[in-house]
């Protein structure tokens, strides 16, 4: 397996992250950072614990958490941590929840994790060795019209993140003309179902780092395609906007969003 000594200290960090989300410690405790962006204790702890983890093999490597890091800027080798990806969900009791890791390099992502305990799933991948769900090869789906599709999305609910009106009008073109679409809280999950065939395509705005990092590396590596939004220069880590999807549906949903002009890059 490509990058095999990453891919086990991701695979080990993620499962002492979930211990700790399965125990729920803390996870009473909850803050908002902004309107309807939560921290627990849980998600702190966790960061916590996969930070010295993998600081403890790789100590010279970057690290980008979402609750404690100071910078979302990404080069070289560099760890993208989201220690509890669907807190909303996490503090509700709703099993969408994960812990996301990826790894990348000069050359751009090179393994992730993605642990769902509540699910009983973990998902990985590595550059060029396809990508895992409970140490099962997976890969995008077949369909090959939007009429015929499942997207997943979520909403830019977060200030600053987009305006949700214009979303919504969005959401329900697209919902109109493919067969359905859902919205469950957690985009490195979205990205997952991508990738294992469970969902056609994903769309979403307004998202950071490590919501996506380890999610990219698994929709390509299951064969899929992911791209910013039409006009972008920039990639999806840097502005925030992303689509992926199977790769037959690709061009059929950039038609649909190339119509809404969101949030300014």
């Amino acid at each position: 397996m490509p990058f095999a000594a990453e891919l086990e200290v991701a695979l080990a960090a993620a499962r002492e992250a979930a211990v700790l989300l399965t125990a729920r410690s803390g996870a009473d405790e909850v803050r908002e950072k902004g309107r309807a962006d939560l921290v627990t204790e849980v998600d702190e702890a966790a960061e916590r614990a996969i930070t010295t983890h993998i600081r403890r093999h790789f100590p010279d490597d970057t690290l980008i958490g979402e609750e404690f890091s100071g910078t979302t800027e990404v080069a070289g080798r560099s760890w993208i941590i989201d220690p509890v990806d669907g807190t909303a969900n996490y503090v509700h009791g709703h099993p969408f929840a994960c812990v996301s890791i990826a790894f990348f390099d000069e050359e751009g992502p090179a393994a992730g994790v993605i642990h769902a305990p509540f699910l009983g799933e973990v998902y990985h991948a590595a550059r060029g060795g396809g990508v895992w769900l409970n140490d099962e090869p997976v890969k995008v789906s077949a369909v090959n019209r939007g009429s015929g599709a499942l997207f997943a999305t979520g909403f830019p609910f977060k200030a600053g993140k987009g305006d949700p009106e214009t979303y919504f009008r969005l959401v329900a073109e697209v919902m109109l003309g493919a067969h359905d679409i859902r919205r469950a809280g957690s985009a490195a999950l979205d990205l997952a179902f991508v990738a294992c065939g469970r969902h056609d395509g994903y769309f979403e705005i307004g998202v950071a780092p490590w919501d996506i990092a380890a999610g990219i590396l698994m929709v390509t590596e299951g064969g899929g395609r992911v791209t910013g939004w039409p006009g972008d220069v920039r990639d999806p880590i840097q502005t925030g906007r992303i689509l992926a999807t199977n790769g037959l549906v690709h061009e059929w949903l950039e038609a649909k969003v190339a119509n809404y002009e969101l949030y300014e890059l």
